[in-house]
């Protein structure tokens, strides 16, 4: 009976020296998780404080790329693919935001036009845009039934050819409403007009005698468009 007595007080130290060790871990996981807690926190915080000047400086500037009076588009949400391949770095420091630690990166379609610095992350903003691009094409009229002929919208400029043939004689070219070649004389070329671009454009031939197919063409710059997506990423 006096051994079976001695035992608890052994034990009860076993139970001492073994709860010593787990406490010391305990202490130490608790300072490692409050020490990623607060790390975790003060990033949060500087996220948070930072993703708000990113986001509006994204949203401004893909605004401005997308505006008509932007260095992008030719009209708004529609960019000139000739002012795409010419827009550089340099032409992204003229119209971006004034703060030099910001670091830019202008992307249409997936492709990298332009890019300031180096990003780590940033607030990326995105406009679904169409990219305009000029094909060249030729109309050879024939107007012996319809002394007409119907451009597309957005047609700037073209080209008239007249070659009539002895005993033809062409006076008169007008742009829907307005003559925009004359000679009582005759005419017999090749002229170049300018034209508004914001209306259908139909050109209408004024003449005597016959006129065959080939006798008038018109070559102009017709708008062929494809949608793309343009993202502005900040990163401050």
């Amino acid at each position: 009976m006096s051994a079976g007595v001695r035992r608890p007080p052994v034990v009860r130290r076993v139970r001492g020296q073994t709860t010593l060790p787990a406490l010391a871990l305990a202490l130490v996981v608790l300072t490692v998780v409050t020490g990623l807690s607060l790390g975790m926190a003060d990033a949060a915080i500087t996220g948070a404080d930072r993703s708000p000047d990113e986001r509006r400086a994204a949203v401004g500037l893909a605004a401005h790329l997308v505006a008509p009076d932007g260095p992008l588009a030719v009209r708004e949400n529609v960019l000139g693919k000739g002012r795409v391949d010419s827009f550089d770095g340099d032409d992204l420091n003229r119209v971006a935001p004034p703060t030099d630690d910001y670091a830019l990166r202008v992307r249409l379609g997936g492709r990298t036009i332009a890019r300031r610095g180096t990003l780590d992350g940033g607030t990326t903003a995105r406009r679904i845009v169409l990219v305009e691009r000029r094909v060249r094409e030729t109309v050879t009229a024939d107007l012996r039934d319809t002394p007409e002929l119907t451009l597309p919208r957005r047609t700037g400029e073209a080209t008239v050819t007249l070659t009539p043939p002895n005993g033809t004689t062409v006076w008169t070219v007008r742009a829907t409403d307005r003559v925009v070649l004359h000679n009582k004389s005759g005419l017999e070329g090749r002229f170049e007009l300018s034209l508004v671009p914001y209306e259908t454009t139909t050109l209408r031939v004024r003449f005597a005698g016959p006129l065959d197919r080939g006798d008038v063409t018109v070559a102009y710059d017709a708008p062929r468009t494809t949608k793309a997506t343009l993202a502005v990423t900040v990163d401050a």
